[in-house]
């Protein structure tokens, strides 16, 4: 495949996975696993506090993390839901 970005051979894993953001704690399923990462299913979004900077106040909102997308440059996009 020619947009294929991977550089190491993922290999399918089916087992419990265990993650921390901050103080909260997730359960997820792996789905494949390689020598650079791994591939894992929620059972729904990861919950993460955000402060935006609007009209000189700062406000907090609540959001789940629904997407991420690593970019050509290699820089991270997110999309979060309010």
């Amino acid at each position: 495949m020619a947009d294929e970005k991977r550089t190491s051979e993922r290999k399918l894993l089916a087992t419990e996975v265990t993650f921390h953001t901050g103080d909260d704690i997730y359960m997820a399923s792996s789905v494949d696993i390689s020598d650079t990462g791994i591939r894992i299913i929620t059972g729904k979004p990861v919950e993460i506090s955000i402060q935006i900077k609007e009209e000189e106040e700062t406000k907090t909102y609540d959001a789940q993390l629904v997407w991420a997308k690593v970019k050509d440059d290699g820089t991270m996009e997110y999309g979060l839901k309010f």
